[in-house]
């Protein structure tokens, strides 16, 4: 079940962020804390963006997260998320290293 990160403001146009626990487990592993950082920047700027991923998804993903789903790339690894426009809320499916997408 995905959690809910943040609280939309009044009048903004920030999309609600949930993001699963696989998603936060794997973050949390990154060893390094610059890297971290910049998937929290992604993570942001997909909040603010949600189109902001590619929409050009490999087979492999799209098998196991369905065919609406965008990567952002936050090298070495991509963020897997989905965009769901009536609810105005971004999924956060999980965080894969780029060597393991096929």
């Amino acid at each position: 079940m995905p959690q809910l990160l943040g609280q939309r403001r009044r009048g903004s146009r920030v999309a609600r962020l949930r993001v699963y626990t696989s998603f936060l487990r794997k973050r949390n592993q990154l060893s390094s804390p610059r890297l971290r950082d910049h998937v929290d920047a992604m993570l942001r700027t997909i909040e603010l963006m949600p189109g902001v991923g590619s929409s050009l998804v490999e087979p492999s993903l799209k098998s196991r997260y369905g065919n609406n789903i965008y990567k952002a790339l936050v090298s070495p690894y991509l963020i897997v998320y989905e965009y769901d426009r009536e609810q105005d809320t971004v999924l956060v499916y999980d965080l894969v290293s780029c060597w393991a997408v096929h």
